[in-house]
């Protein structure tokens, strides 16, 4: 099992509408959400905004079988769903969000 962690920097003004991408998540598009993480290998998925002095950013924490297989999949996927997210988040961080590094972990703590 692999865990990533990232931040994406939320672009001016669009703050609200990651709130609403988040709500689809769990309301309309639940289904399709859980879907693609099935597919995906994904046992968990957090998503959190967290404001700043440097603004906005939109905070991810994935757990997943493989995380560069899964990471690289959905990115690359022409499953509607995928299309869709990708260009969700696009809007809402800018292009090329999933270029990105993901946070290198330094601690971790489970009971």
């Amino acid at each position: 099992m692999s865990q990533r962690l990232f931040a994406l920097p939320i672009l001016p003004g669009k703050t609200e509408q990651a709130r609403a991408f988040m709500r689809a998540l769990a309301g309309e598009r639940k289904e399709e959400f859980a879907a693609c993480e099935r597919r995906l290998g994904a046992t968990k998925e957090i998503w959190t905004i967290q404001s700043g002095p440097q603004g906005d950013l939109l905070i991810c924490y994935w757990a997943v079988a493989d995380g560069d297989q899964g990471g690289n999949t959905f990115v690359t996927s022409k499953e509607e769903f995928d299309v869709w997210f990708n260009a969700q988040l696009g809007e809402i961080t800018g292009p090329g969000w999933s270029g990105r590094t993901a946070n290198e972990i330094l601690a971790d703590y489970e009971a």
